[in-house]
């Protein structure tokens, strides 16, 4: 399911392997997955961010000091994957997977990451009512990035 989400470049193996486990063991772990007709079509999970970790400190040094106490400082919540299967986007899947997930966190706020250059990932969060944040900078290897952020 992840790399038909994401495709070839996926991070399939590494991910199952040592990235969703030690996420898995962080504060407020929710991992939700879509099914139709008994086959995954999407999920996404996510956890408490908090300084530390690569995501937050990386998204530290790209925000603001006044963003940094707004949507860092306090505990927040961190979306870090989700996927719909490109045969079953633009269904809602994705919508509901996000909004799901939203409402299982006990935060009063949300952050994500998305690649600058996706528009049509873009677009789905301007839909579901994320602000645009700033420009991420995640280092060698990663395209250009853009954390996005929503009050709950």
């Amino acid at each position: 399911m992840h790399r038909a989400a994401l495709g070839a470049g996926a991070l399939s193996d590494e991910w199952a392997n040592d990235r969703l486990p030690r996420h898995a063991a962080r504060e407020d772990f929710v991992f939700l997955a879509a099914l139709a007709d008994g086959a995954v079509v999407g999920f996404g999970y996510g956890y408490t961010g908090e300084f530390g970790q690569w995501w937050t400190d990386h998204v530290s040094r790209s925000l603001s000091s006044a963003q940094r106490v707004d949507w860092l400082a306090p505990p927040h919540f961190e979306i870090v994957e989700l996927h719909v299967r490109p045969a079953r986007q633009r269904g809602g899947i994705g919508s509901r997977l996000l909004a799901q997930l939203l409402t299982l966190q006990p935060h009063d706020r949300a952050l994500l990451s998305t690649q600058k250059s996706s528009r049509k990932a873009r677009s789905f969060y301007a839909k579901n009512h994320w602000q645009e944040l700033a420009e991420v900078d995640f280092g060698p290897g990663y395209p250009p990035y853009l954390v996005l952020g929503k009050r709950l």
